[in-house]
């Protein structure tokens, strides 16, 4: 549960501050409903409620996330997660350079849609911001191929 602190309005001159549990409500110095329900800030400067189409959109919006897969919603990281795993399965079977290659460049590719695609479509690609993500991501691809690509060939 969180807590909702914020300024009411109790009556004409005075301010007064409270804070109430979310969920219970506050005692004292609720909100009051705003008079119209259009769009905007109503004649006293607070904010509306969304309108209906608003809210059908965000009921559809819920109901999707609901009976979709999360790893249909994460469609990149699950994309990442399975190439990793596939160069890991390499790496196991005696095939390491192939393996830590695919990794790599894994790494780039998942660098590649951080950039390109909106925060909401990489769903937990997203740890920071864009360009911290970017450039970690591309600097962790760029030496997991480096070192694999610097290991020597073994002599025949």
């Amino acid at each position: 549960m969180g807590c909702q602190i914020g300024w009411v309005r109790p009556g004409p001159g005075t301010a007064s501050y409270t804070a109430g549990v979310a969920g219970q409500g506050m005692r004292q110095g609720r909100r009051p409903e705003p008079p119209s329900a259009g769009h905007g800030p109503t004649a006293d400067g607070w904010p509306s409620r969304p309108g209906p189409r608003a809210q059908a959109k965000a009921r559809r919006a819920a109901e999707h996330r609901r009976h979709t897969p999360w790893f249909v919603r994460q469609l990149a990281l699950t994309a990442a997660l399975a190439g990793v795993t596939l160069g890991l399965v390499m790496v196991v079977q005696q095939r390491w350079r192939q393996g830590l290659f695919g990794v790599g460049a894994v790494l780039l590719v998942m660098a590649l849609t951080r950039l390109l695609l909106p925060t909401r479509s990489v769903g937990m690609l997203a740890v920071r911001g864009r360009l911290f993500d970017v450039v970690t991501l591309l600097l962790l691809g760029i030496a997991v191929i480096g070192l694999t690509l610097s290991v020597p060939l073994p002599r025949p």
